[in-house]
């Protein structure tokens, strides 16, 4: 008979290890593959920012070339006259930005009149004219700019993308072309920065024939090639971002994918982790489950003992997924670029739209020229910025003093509307100030949320242990240093509690758990501070009272306790309480002793029949 019952104890640990492994390893997979899709979309969403970024230098840069152009440059007649002038105008914004190609101007035939090349260099570009981006420019009046598809330049011999911005008289008749080229290198070593896995790639395609622009990692026989997939179906459909997980037709790869387009581009970026990478720590965990289950399945005398440490490793595994998944989840990285470049005299040559939006009603106050000393006191005058109130003058000396250094510090500031902004400045070796600001508003409110959550109970919506001891803490240096005249702490516990769970499950103990941190949170004076410190048992601090006053209210919550009742399940169930109370001596090394004598004065109120106050020996 013992060697049956030890069977059946066997087969039902053997059954239930079997489930336990089963979901762990389903957990397991779900948790891979979900960090998986929000690393794939925190790096679109990085590289989002970062390549519209470029791709609005690139046209800043255009339309900076179209405001300073003369009129009378555009005539092939005027071009040696001219040809100095304008290398003033084109070869700096070449030697700025080092992502940056070379830029060209075009007649409205399609013929070369000036780039930022040796004038030997231009003479290879004679003609654009049967490019599909000055034909669309020629062709369509309501089209300003247009890019190219992935080209190789006829004089770098670089791959590249070219943009293409017409300028127009007033009758919208096409005058000239002014090109520039994202010299797709600097992309690639971007990407390469990502340190992906083995299989994982970043792309990106156009969102009009989704050819390919760029691969990491390369594949030169793929660019400019089209590949349909659900990707390309939910662009079509609209969609500006999502995520997808296909195996891919080129390789045979499956991959999660996180795709953005990027917003007023005709271009999206898609990065896709490779599923063999992200599960690859998974794989190792089925090895290890697998092979601990065969060795339980040999060593049959210490079987019982196997499987108890089995399940402290699984409880052990499971915390720390879900350690790493709140780690996750507070790697919110919310980002969105405004960008500007102020000359080496601090005047602002360059300005987006984004830079525009975080300064709301301050946006007019922004032209070129304008100083950055004038921007930063207009703003502060205007009430933008939390610090600079009340104190304009010394907030306007100390935010220029920070801008000149342009050191690529971060900078926090607050806005008066709630909005938090990153700004980070670097300073070019020709002395213009490159600045990028960042919208961390969504950032700063999961943080204060976070911090709530880690000194809440989620349960009842009282302090934790840990916050609940971080105020006993404070309590009890004020009765050290004699700023009080005592203070008493509460140990409370719900009598037959385990009855409660037993009978009517977790959700009905739950149910008693909230109905009792209700019932006490409503009993007790503004000054009190409660808590819940696990299960059912909860703990009071009362500032400034007696051990007699601490009885009086002890009774009071206990009496109020036993008069109500729960319904659980459509049945009003009665609760009781037991409580200990223990005076905060100044003697006290830690918080704990107080927590202790509390929690004997509860042990004796418990054993002593429950639904009961005892004060603390020696105390009564």
């Amino acid at each position: 008979m013992a060697n049956r019952s030890v069977f059946r104890v066997l087969l039902l640990g053997l059954g239930l290890l079997v489930l336990m492994l089963g979901y762990q390893l389903r957990v397991g997979y779900e948790s891979a593959l979900s960090r998986a899709h929000h690393d794939a979309e925190n790096l679109a969403f990085a590289l989002d920012g970062q390549i519209r970024a470029i791709f609005r230098r690139i046209e800043g840069s255009l339309s900076n070339i179209a405001g300073q152009l003369p009129k009378e440059a555009l005539q092939i007649g005027a071009v040696e006259s001219y040809r100095e002038r304008v290398a003033q105008i084109l070869i700096p914004l070449t030697e700025n930005f080092p992502e940056l190609g070379s830029f060209y101007v075009w007649d409205a035939e399609g013929n070369s009149l000036y780039g930022s090349v040796p004038p030997a260099m231009l003479q290879k570009r004679a003609s654009i004219a049967q490019r599909p981006g000055f034909q669309l420019l020629k062709n369509d009046p309501s089209v300003n700019i247009a890019y190219s598809d992935a080209i190789r330049g006829t004089v770098s011999g670089l791959q590249t993308v070219a943009a293409y911005m017409a300028v127009r008289d007033s009758s919208g008749q096409l005058k000239a072309v002014l090109s520039g080229t994202l010299n797709l290198a600097y992309l690639e070593q971007a990407f390469k920065s990502l340190q992906l896995d083995k299989g994982s790639v970043v792309f990106i395609r156009r969102s009009d024939n989704h050819n390919l622009v760029i691969r990491y990692p390369m594949r030169g026989s793929d660019i400019n090639t089209p590949v349909r997939n659900p990707i390309q179906a939910r662009i079509d459909a609209g969609e500006t971002e999502g995520r997808e997980r296909f195996k891919a037709v080129t390789d045979g790869e499956y991959r999660i994918y996180a795709f953005r387009k990027l917003e007023q581009f005709p271009f999206y970026i898609v990065v896709g982790i490779a599923e063999r990478s992200a599960l690859r720590a998974w794989d190792t965990n089925v090895l290890y489950m697998v092979g601990g289950g065969c060795i339980l399945l040999l060593v049959l005398g210490g079987l019982l003992l196997r499987m108890r440490r089995e399940e402290r490793l699984r409880l052990a595994a499971q915390q720390e997924v879900e350690i790493m998944h709140r780690l996750m989840n507070e790697a919110v990285d919310n980002i969105s670029l405004g960008f500007t470049i102020f000359d080496p005299k601090g005047k602002l040559v360059i300005y987006n739209k984004a830079y525009l939006d975080m300064l709301g009603d301050c946006r007019d106050t922004v032209h070129p020229g304008t100083t950055f000393r004038e921007l930063a006191r207009l703003s502060a005058e205007r009430g933008l910025y939390v610090k600079a109130k009340d104190r304009i003058d010394a907030w306007v000396a100390e935010r220029v003093r920070i801008h000149e250094q342009a050191n690529g510090q971060p900078l926090g500031q607050e806005l008066t509307d709630g909005r938090w902004v990153l700004v980070i400045e670097h300073r070019t070796p020709s002395g213009y100030i490159v600045s990028n600001r960042i919208d961390i508003t969504e950032r700063k409110r999961l943080e204060a949320e976070l911090k709530a959550l880690a000194s809440m109970d989620a349960l009842t919506g009282l302090p934790n242990r840990r916050q609940f001891m971080a105020r006993l803490a404070e309590e009890q240096q004020r009765v050290q240093r004699k700023m009080t005249q005592s203070a008493c702490v509460l140990m409370l516990d719900i009598d037959h509690f385990k009855q409660i769970n037993d009978t009517y499950g977790h959700a009905g103990g739950d149910m008693a758990l909230q109905h009792f941190a209700a019932l006490m949170h409503a009993e007790l004076r503004s000054i009190d501070s409660c808590g819940r410190l696990g299960g059912e048992e909860f703990a009071i601090l009362l500032p400034g009272a007696s051990l007699e006053a601490a009885q009086r209210i002890a009774e009071r919550l206990r009496l109020k306790l036993a008069e109500s009742s729960v319904e659980i399940d459509g049945k009003s169930v009665a609760l009781t309480a037991s409580i200990g109370i223990a005076l905060l001596h100044p003697a006290d090394v830690n918080p704990d002793a107080v927590l202790q004598r509390a929690d004997g004065a509860l042990y004796e109120a418990k054993a002593t029949g429950r639904n009961r106050v005892v004060v603390e020996q020696g105390m009564a």
